[in-house]
């Protein structure tokens, strides 16, 4: 029955968020084409257009990631919204299922979708980085063998040098981020469809509710991010009183792990106000 109810959420969400990664794509195909228009061959005159409009489409791309981003999320809490706390909802509680499997439907899809339009996001960076290489290796006065080995002779200078800096490995690092990062967007989700159910306690204003919950909400997982960061600055502080070089991943990653940790205890928390809210103070418009 999961599976059911959450191909039925898919096909809510799937048409919204392809639109999403439309825009997305057009955005990049955009940046992409004026990347290859740049040659350093042209005059001072068409070589300047060219970098205005490389810049141009580069601010596109990026107010197109962030509204993307937070378009994605905005259908995401319209819908969970909507089908479960508006009239809609009299046809989703009625299904012959428990609260917690309509729940976890919900917050799966959802979640999933929102990795979706990161993972595209991801997707379309790498696109952009394989313009620039590619356009570099065509107007470069190198041969591509040459400009290959000198690539990846700067690439592993760079290794090393991150690796004494952080203390750490770049591979690891980025592992240790993605992992990251893929919890603290689940609890991006999660911090939303919790607060759209803390919304409902306003009755009569049930959207301004979920509002107010969301800011202060937001304004408490600041000041626990705040003091998450104070074993950070402890140790940079002492460190640096006793002229100490300490790798700086050894650095941040107690305050990356405490991060971490409270990305997790913000999803079992909504997920229980959800849960609460669906049962106990189910009240649908």
């Amino acid at each position: 029955m999961l599976g059911k109810l959450m191909k039925y959420e898919w096909r809510g969400l799937r048409l919204p968020l392809l639109i999403m990664l439309g825009i997305l794509g057009a955005s990049t195909l955009l940046t992409c084409l004026l990347i290859f228009t740049i040659n350093p061959r042209f005059d001072n005159v068409a070589t300047g257009f060219s970098v205005m409009g490389l810049v141009l489409s580069i601010l596109l791309y990026y107010f197109g990631i962030i509204g993307c981003s937070v378009g994605t999320m905005l259908i995401i809490a319209i819908r969970f919204y909507k089908t479960t706390y508006t009239d809609e909802g009299y046809l989703t509680h009625t299904l012959p299922v428990e609260t917690k499997t309509l729940l976890a439907a919900k917050t799966i899809t959802a979640v999933l979708c929102y990795l979706l339009m990161l993972l595209g996001v991801v997707a379309t960076l790498f696109i952009i980085i394989g313009a620039i290489y590619t356009h570099v290796c065509n107007i470069s006065a190198y041969e591509g063998v040459y400009f290959d080995q000198q690539l990846g002779e700067m690439l592993a200078e760079l290794s090393d040098g991150f690796r004494r800096e952080y203390g750490i490995s770049f591979g690891g690092f980025v592992a240790f981020y993605a992992i990251f990062m893929v919890v603290a967007c689940i609890s991006a989700i999660m911090t939303v469809l919790g607060c759209v159910s803390l919304g409902q306690l306003y009755t009569k204003h049930r959207i301004i509710g979920a509002i107010i919950a969301y800011f202060a909400v937001m304004s408490v997982q600041q000041f626990i991010s705040y003091l998450a960061m104070l074993p950070t600055y402890s140790r940079m502080l002492r460190a640096e009183a006793m002229a100490e070089t300490i790798p700086m991943f050894e650095i941040i990653s107690p305050t990356m792990i405490l991060s971490l940790l409270w990305a997790v205890a913000v999803s079992v928390i909504m997920h229980i106000v959800n849960l609460h809210m669906m049962t106990k103070r189910l009240n649908l418009e």
